[in-house]
């Protein structure tokens, strides 16, 4: 049973992973006819808006997310779980920290804000995110009962 949580967690670590990826892909602004997908986006924002502090680094960091996706998974296949667990998770929050940050911004003019991209971001994020502390916690489990000491007592 725990084994099958720790496969769980992968595939749902994997879908959420692609699904967060292909998201960033989907429209997130319109200006006109022209809809921009989040690594365009980002620039016109940029100019418009302009970032601060901890944003501002999230979002000029936004084109490695598909680098780091791609390392949570290297990670995993070197069976790595709570490491790619923890990378995942953080993968996890910052893109649901820029997606969440997209969805709360006003339409800035003549640009406005798609929904299909940061909502589709968000819910690969979600998967991610859950898969993570499912992971986690029957990695926990599994070092707990899997110590010899356990087995003689």
């Amino acid at each position: 049973m725990r084994r099958a949580g720790a496969g769980a967690a992968a595939a749902i670590g994997t879908a959420g992973l692609i699904i967060t990826v292909v998201g960033t892909f989907l429209p997130w602004l319109h200006s006109g006819a022209v809809r921009r997908n989040s690594y365009a986006s980002f620039g016109t924002l940029r100019r418009l808006i302009g970032f601060h502090g901890v944003a501002e680094l999230l979002v000029r960091a936004w084109p490695l997310l598909g680098a780091v996706t791609a390392a949570v998974v290297v990670v995993a296949a070197t069976g790595l779980r709570r490491t790619a667990a923890v990378l995942g998770g953080l993968v996890a929050a910052w893109a649901a920290a820029v997606a969440g940050g997209a969805l709360a911004r006003d339409p800035v003019g003549a640009v406005g804000i798609e929904f299909a991209g940061p909502i589709v971001t968000l819910i690969g994020a979600t998967a991610v995110l859950g898969a993570a502390i499912l992971a986690l916690t029957s990695q926990v489990n599994l070092g707990r009962e899997g110590s010899p000491r356990d087995r003689t007592a």
